[in-house]
């Protein structure tokens, strides 16, 4: 009995993950138009940057899996600089208040912009999952959508997606 209850266990974690794979971006979708508010208080449009390489990570201030992804984010800071890669966090659901107090006192890298969500920006994106890693290119098309990477993983799909491969 103790193995087949890990099996459902296991099945319905992976059920859950379903919706987020099933709804991703798809590799070189364009990347749509969407808005957001800086912590600074004005409001962000991703198409800004239009023409150079981004890496986006959405998630939260609370969450162990987005903070382990700020750590591998963290170990690229040199190739994410010598690329003139944006680095974009989305924060949904949190507070300017938290997320100035997050970034101050963060030991990794603090991102190019800082988006504030209030749920809009993960509804169309369907974000059901954190952290979520985006990556869109120069051309503003998706490079890779999709669960958090370690450092390595990230770094090839990094240079994947700067080669056009």
């Amino acid at each position: 009995m103790p193995g087949r209850q890990k099996i459902i266990i296991l099945v319905m974690h992976l059920l859950l993950l379903l919706p987020s794979l099933a709804l991703a971006l798809q590799q070189g979708d364009q990347f749509p138009a969407l808005t957001g508010k800086l912590l600074s208080g004005g409001n962000f449009e991703f198409k800004q940057l239009e023409g150079k390489p981004i890496l986006i990570k959405i998630g939260t201030t609370w969450c162990p899996a987005c903070e382990e992804q700020s750590a591998d984010i963290k170990k690229l800071d040199t190739f994410l600089d010598q690329h003139q890669i944006q680095y974009v966090e989305v924060f949904v659901q949190e507070s300017a208040t938290t997320v100035e107090r997050f970034l101050t006192h963060q030991k990794y890298r603090s991102p190019d912009v800082a988006v504030l969500d209030s749920g809009t920006i993960a509804r169309k994106l369907n974000i059901y999952t954190i952290p979520r890693v985006i990556l869109v290119n120069k051309d503003f098309r998706v490079a890779r959508d999709g669960a958090p990477l370690d450092e390595k993983a990230l770094k090839n799909q990094l240079q994947q997606m700067l080669t056009g491969k």
